[in-house]
């Protein structure tokens, strides 16, 4: 095939196969185009991406789960935006407490901050935690009631090591929750072929 493409999504065949992924662990409802495919050298890079295209100014909030893998507060630093912190709940095997990401919403929107992007990381970096549906799905209405973006880093899909605890992607809930989510939120979800079994 030759190292280089005229496409800077990346090579159509690659995207192709990256699409039949997707379509097989998520199953029907989900659909991946691979025209909505972008691939990049490492999810570091689709993370610095996505935040150089939801962060304009100061006032640019972008939510980030504490404790967190800090790629996330350095890019925030480095491309001027806010960082609005929310706790991950240590009594819940480091889950979401949706009602504390409520009140930092609040907090930040009367001081003036516009939240453009939340951070999931799930499975947990470096909590391990692998969030349920109902947490996914909370996450899902909250972003869509205050028009927030979602940033799903979900690189360690394949390092599950609870049985009754599966990884469910973003996509497939946000397909399955139907209208007015899946037509409304939108979803940056990022893998990658380094962090697998």
């Amino acid at each position: 095939m030759g190292a280089y493409t005229s496409n800077s999504k990346g090579h159509t065949i690659v995207r192709k196969s990256i699409a039949d992924y997707i379509n097989k662990r998520d199953g029907p409802a989900v659909n991946a185009d691979w025209n909505n495919i972008y691939m990049t050298n490492g999810a570091s890079e689709a993370v610095r991406l996505a935040f150089k295209c939801l962060i304009r100014e100061q006032k640019d909030g972008i939510m980030l789960p504490i404790p967190q893998y800090p790629l996330y507060s350095a890019l925030s630093t480095l491309d001027g935006a806010t960082m609005v912190k929310y706790y991950l709940d240590e009594s819940k095997n480091w889950g979401l407490d949706t009602d504390d990401i409520y009140k930092r919403i609040k907090n930040a929107k009367d001081l003036g901050i516009n939240i453009r992007g939340i951070v999931v990381i799930n499975p947990g970096n470096p909590t391990g935690n692998v969030l349920r549906r109902n947490d996914i799905e909370a996450i899902i209405k909250v972003c869509y009631e205050n028009e927030i973006v979602i940033c799903a880093d979900e690189v360690y899909q394949s390092n599950i090591y609870k049985d009754d605890a599966p990884f469910i992607s973003f996509r497939k809930v946000l397909a399955e929750m139907g209208d007015p989510y899946c037509n409304s939120v939108e979803l940056i979800s990022m893998h990658s072929v380094s962090k697998g079994l």
